[in-house]
């Protein structure tokens, strides 16, 4: 069974690597480059929620009802987490994509970084949780 709590605390872990690296590009690189690299972070957590959302609920339904609860075929959990990773890819490519038409001054290895970061902290929390 999914623990919503674990899913919620992995995020706010997200959310906070990305507040200290964006403190640190500040300090040490400028606030062009903390602000990239909070939209970078943003991008990581903000894509993991999509896929939380997704599968943990189901579209109109309330937040606590799981798409594949415990005891569900195989497929039927296979299908969900191809689901919500699809939303996943195309909510980022639709972030990145915003980032760069928009953010003109972005400073890519910031914002790249940052990502990687927070996807980082997603696959190592995977193991433990």
């Amino acid at each position: 069974m999914v623990d919503i709590s674990a899913v919620r605390r992995i995020i706010m872990v997200q959310v906070a690597v990305a507040v200290v690296i964006a403190l640190l590009m500040l300090v040490f690189q400028g606030l062009t480059a903390a602000v990239s690299a909070f939209v970078g972070g943003a991008i990581g957590f903000l894509t993991s929620w999509v896929y939380a959302k997704k599968m943990l609920a189901p579209p109109g339904s309330d937040a606590k009802k799981m798409l594949a609860p415990p005891g569900s075929e195989a497929k039927k959990i296979i299908r969900a987490h191809y689901s919500a990773e699809a939303y996943k890819l195309i909510f980022t490519i639709l972030l990145f994509s915003l980032v760069f038409t928009q953010f003109k001054e972005v400073h890519a290895l910031s914002l790249f970084a940052t990502y990687a970061a927070t996807l980082a902290v997603y696959w190592v929390a995977l193991i433990f949780v």
